[in-house]
């Protein structure tokens, strides 16, 4: 179902995730709106001139974003990964109680891959399973969008790409699954379009997956010089607990859950590969770790 007489709500428009959404919104034909905290900063005046309406808010602001709701079919929800644990719990009940109470047709949560079955003890990643149990309990149909590691955070400046080597979570022979955040939007845009398929449902969502290895070759033909890959040693995972959970999920956890890639190809024919990326959206990153 799309139409141009529906529209969605987008949450974080004028980010990456947001904007992707906004985006494959918008080609997909439906009407699109967005919650923006300052309406005349350039990123905003570009969602305008894309065809976006723009509503000015915060996420405290819950009147703003109930009269915001209202007459849309749906909503994306997505929130900034600087919150404090406390906040990201607190505005993401919100937003979703607010949708239910409005009559929100559809309403698409993005979580994360590392959420699992049981919470860890850690507020930071036990805030998106808090935000997603009560989701569910919603009388509302509901979709969670759980995206795999973002290829962004592979070419980071500060993480050996300049020096002629990766340094990450994987072991070299081991595989991670990535996704393009530019995909995101489509995902979602295909759910949104599709409420008997995804309604109910969580889906797991990448665009690729890679060994380290493999992230050597593509990663050297890329930058035009050698690139080897090496895992972070035990003694750094050791000394870090978020990368020692990161290392964990990818090897044992949920983030080391195969995504089924046909399917994804499936739901959005225009996937993005790693070296596909790299070669688009992904250049300026990559020069950038690169220092070039």
């Amino acid at each position: 179902m799309t139409n141009s007489k529906h529209s969605i709500l987008v949450f974080g428009a004028t980010g990456r995730q947001g904007g992707s959404v906004a985006n494959a919104l918008l080609k997909a034909g439906w009407r699109v709106r967005a919650l923006v905290q300052d309406s005349s900063k350039a990123a905003s005046l570009q969602l305008r001139n894309a065809g976006i309406e723009l509503v000015q808010g915060s996420f405290e602001g819950t009147d703003v974003i109930r009269s915001a709701m209202k007459g849309a079919y749906g909503v994306f929800s997505v929130l900034p990964a600087n919150l404090a644990a406390e906040d990201e719990i607190r505005y993401g009940i919100s937003i979703a109680d607010i949708a239910a109470e409005t009559g929100i047709s559809h309403f698409a949560y993005s979580s994360g891959a590392s959420v699992g079955n049981e919470l860890t003890g850690v507020p930071r990643f036990d805030a998106k399973p808090r935000i997603e149990a009560h989701i569910r309990q919603l009388d509302m149909t509901t979709t969670i969008i759980r995206p795999m590691i973002f290829m962004e955070m592979l070419v980071r400046p500060g993480f050996g790409l300049d020096k002629g080597h990766l340094v990450s979570l994987i072991r070299p022979d081991d595989s991670i699954q990535l996704t393009a955040v530019e995909d995101i939007g489509r995902f979602v845009a295909a759910v949104l379009a599709d409420k008997t398929r995804f309604g109910g449902s969580t889906l797991k969502i990448a665009s690729d997956r890679l060994t380290g290895r493999e992230l050597e070759v593509i990663l050297s033909e890329a930058a035009g010089r050698p690139i080897t890959y090496e895992r972070f040693p035990d003694k750094v995972l050791a000394a870090n607990a978020d990368l020692a959970h990161m290392a964990k999920s990818l090897e044992d956890g949920p983030l080391a859950e195969q995504v089924d890639l046909t399917l994804m190809h499936e739901i959005n024919p225009d996937l993005l590969t790693f070296a596909s990326w790299l070669a688009g959206d992904g250049r300026s990153a990559l020069d950038a770790a690169l220092h070039i």
